[in-house]
């Protein structure tokens, strides 16, 4: 075998670490998509309501559910018609799709985009704190699972005085 042989191999062994990537494209995050050395495919797109993507050439292609490295593989190999050798490489670039949100009596209520696993009190000093009228003992998680709406009892006084039950780990789409 030549070198040149063990090269794409040695190539294959360097991208596994980069595909370890497990996060699952949704609705609203925003991907860039680039395709090497054709800068008029490639463009920063916002994953629509439907879960498509519109671009050049492809109309409109499946992004929601695929994670970065899927869909590009995907897109690639829609390409190879129009792009010898297509090497298409997805990053996220904003994650919209997994929010929690917080009310009431915090210094910056709203939506917060849930990254990396995050707590009740976590997410309260994200927003700026409890403000002097807060009722500490009487805050509620709302989390529909399943269809099912529940209200989580929360007593942010127990949480800071060590209470870990007290400290619940927020989900997508949760309301503090």
């Amino acid at each position: 075998e030549t070198s040149s042989s063990k090269a794409p191999a040695a190539g294959a062994n360097l991208a596994k670490p980069a595909a370890s990537s497990r996060y699952t494209l949704g609705t609203a995050d925003v991907i860039h998509v680039n395709v090497w050395k054709s800068p008029d495919l490639s463009q920063t797109v916002t994953i629509g309501p439907d879960g498509f993507v519109s671009l050049p050439l492809l109309g409109e292609v499946r992004a929601a559910g695929l994670t970065a490295e899927e869909l590009a593989k995907d897109l690639s190999t829609r390409l190879t018609s129009y792009v010898v050798h297509a090497q298409v490489t997805v990053s996220v670039v904003d994650i919209r799709s997994r929010q929690v949100f917080i009310t009431g009596q915090v210094g910056k209520p709203g939506a917060y985009p849930l990254i990396a696993p995050i707590t009740v009190v976590q997410l309260i000093a994200q927003a700026g704190g409890l403000n002097t009228f807060a009722n500490r003992k009487g805050i509620f998680i709302l989390r529909n699972s399943t269809g099912n709406m529940q209200r989580l009892k929360f007593n942010y006084n127990n949480a800071i005085h060590g209470d870990v039950r007290q400290n619940i780990t927020l989900q997508p789409g949760d309301t503090v």
